[in-house]
């Protein structure tokens, strides 16, 4: 088997690792009824950021590299993406804030802005595995996605279990 291949793999298999360590660990906030993301995503967005600077070096430092479209492709490749997993990371880690208590939930986003609802007006609660959030769906339409990785969203799951809803 390729050593890429195994190196995939063995990446895919941390990563799943420390996500589930991460989601047990972060189910209870610290303050009661705040919702926030821990350390975790903060580290992994200085990470993110430091491959970003790493990748970035041989585009001016290696004036080979502008002459073979493949490895130019590349590098520009992994700065993109890196840069946007920066962003994302960073983005979420300063500016996704919620609060919410037995009758509402109050939630911000930089991507999707600040959502205000009533727990009466919920409509359904999903779990989407791939993206390893809680989909919580309103009468109004509104949807906020809670994060496994999100401090409190444990809290937010017992709750409305406790309100009848089926959160699996």
């Amino acid at each position: 088997m390729d050593s890429s291949i195994i190196s995939g793999l063995i990446g895919g298999a941390i990563a799943v690792a420390l996500c589930t360590y991460t989601s047990k660990k972060s189910c209870h906030a610290k303050a009661k009824g705040e919702l926030k993301f821990g350390k975790f995503l903060l580290v992994l967005a200085w990470c993110s950021f430091s491959i970003t600077g790493l990748t970035s070096i041989p585009l001016f430092l290696n004036m080979s590299i502008w002459h073979d479209p493949n490895e130019l492709s590349a590098s520009v490749g992994l700065v993109v993406i890196f840069g946007l997993i920066t962003t994302y990371c960073f983005g979420e880690y300063f500016k996704a804030r919620g609060h919410f208590n037995e009758h509402k939930i109050d939630f911000y986003t930089p991507w999707t802005g600040q959502k205000r609802e009533l727990w009466d007006n919920l409509d359904s609660v999903t779990f989407n595995a791939l993206g390893n959030w809680y989909r919580l769906k309103f009468t109004s339409g509104k949807i906020i996605r809670l994060s496994n990785l999100l401090n409190g969203h444990g809290d937010v799951i017992t709750l409305l279990q406790s309100k009848g809803y089926d959160c699996k």
